[in-house]
């Protein structure tokens, strides 16, 4: 997808990018980090104080 259309398509649509809905939600679950051992060395790991909390 070209840079313009990834743009709208944010601006308009309320579902994440393809590309980002399998691994972007994970980031934010602390379980996520037990259950795979994800640890600061690794690329998915995201600090807590980084972690989007809704409830």
């Amino acid at each position: 997808m070209r840079e313009e259309a990834l743009k709208q398509r944010i601006k308009g649509d309320t579902h994440s990018p393809g590309m980002y809905r399998g691994y972007v939600p994970l980031q934010n679950i602390d379980a996520f980090y037990d259950a795979f051992e994800i640890t600061e060395t690794d690329g998915m790991y995201l600090t807590p104080e980084n972690r989007i909390k809704i409830w």
